[in-house]
């Protein structure tokens, strides 16, 4: 048979429902009564199967991340105007030049994946002069 709530119990719920932070001392405050009773209603109340779980509600306004590395090979005659219009691409976070004939490698943070093949379509391919050699997407940051 379920256990009938009284009304200190129904306040003490309508509390954590509105903050499942909200600390014992509060609630004793909020209800006027003390904090001794408070914790152990709450705790009869998780006993009891009446209070499942404490919970939290949030907003996720942080878009995924995604990053990758680009390595393009760049025409060296034009490098002046390439860099410039690299370093134009909001999408790209760091430019490396590398030594011998390795070219340049970009690492770009985009919000989807979906983002990705737009970026090197309609942007990065878009500039003359560069080769796009080889793409990669991180996995996962070691250090």
């Amino acid at each position: 048979m379920p256990k009938k709530l009284d009304v200190i119990d129904l306040k003490i719920l309508e509390e954590l429902k509105n903050n499942s932070r909200i600390s014992f001392n509060e609630i004793s405050q909020k209800i006027d009564k003390t904090e001794a009773t408070v914790r152990r209603r709450v705790k009869k109340l998780v006993e009891d199967g009446i209070i499942k779980h404490f919970t939290i509600e949030y907003e996720n306004n942080i878009p995924p991340h995604i990053s990758a590395t680009i390595k393009i090979e760049p025409d060296f005659k034009d490098i002046k105007r390439i860099l410039k219009e690299l370093k134009a691409i909001d999408e790209i976070s760091n430019i490396w030049r590398l030594s011998g004939d390795c070219g340049l490698i970009m690492k770009v943070d985009i919000s989807s994946i979906e983002n990705f093949n737009p970026l090197i379509e309609e942007k990065i391919s878009q500039i003359q002069g560069i080769k796009i050699i080889e793409t990669c997407f991180i996995t996962d940051i070691i250090k």
